[in-house]
């Protein structure tokens, strides 16, 4: 009786429980997409700690809301506040309120050059990623997921049925997904 080979059986055994090639590509791809979104998160979030703290200080001195309303538009106010609640700034200290507008004009100030400072910070860190590896990716799941995944079903029919081909990855769609800050304009 001949001895069987035990890689033979070993790689007999892999074959059965790991996943298709079609299905490692694919998850190859999604893999890379949210590393590269992760990424942009924690980078996102440590560039906005300067501009968070800003817009809470601002915020815990315009008691009442109307002391900014004279300094700039509703629209303006209202997307700020908006800001505000999304981002719920935990300040270090207290901030006692102030008792006239005129005394949020240096910190609104400081708000907009934190929001343009974090903007162009922002635009150099996504303009230089290097997007080219998640795009092979792509472009090689474009190419041969439907061949793997019809040799592993044996049906082009199935294969093909749900296939959307993925577009290559830009700045643009980073910057749809992590957009920039709204810098207040219209500062009375």
């Amino acid at each position: 009786m001949a001895e069987e080979d035990p890689s033979r059986e070993v790689g007999g055994i892999l074959a059965a429980f790991d996943a298709p090639a079609f299905v490692r590509r694919a998850r190859q791809v999604e893999d890379a997409w949210t590393m590269l979104l992760d990424r942009c998160r924690f980078e996102q979030k440590r560039l906005l700690e300067l501009p968070r703290m800003r817009l809470g200080r601002l915020m815990a001195l315009a008691v009442p809301r109307s002391l900014l309303a004279d300094l700039i538009p509703v629209a303006e106010l209202q997307r700020l506040e908006q800001l505000h609640s999304e981002w719920n700034p935990q300040l270090r200290s207290i901030v006692k309120p102030s008792r006239s507008g005129k005394e949020l004009a240096v910190p609104l100030s400081d708000l907009a050059r934190s929001f343009e400072r974090f903007n162009r910070r922002w635009s150099k860190f996504l303009n230089e990623l290097e997007l080219e590896p998640i795009n092979r990716l792509r472009r090689n799941y474009n190419r041969f997921y439907l061949l793997e995944k019809e040799c592993a079903l044996f049906s082009s029919r199935i294969a093909h049925d749900g296939f959307v081909p993925l577009q290559a990855i830009s700045t643009d769609d980073l910057f749809a997904e992590f957009p920039l800050l709204p810098v207040p304009v219209g500062i009375r």
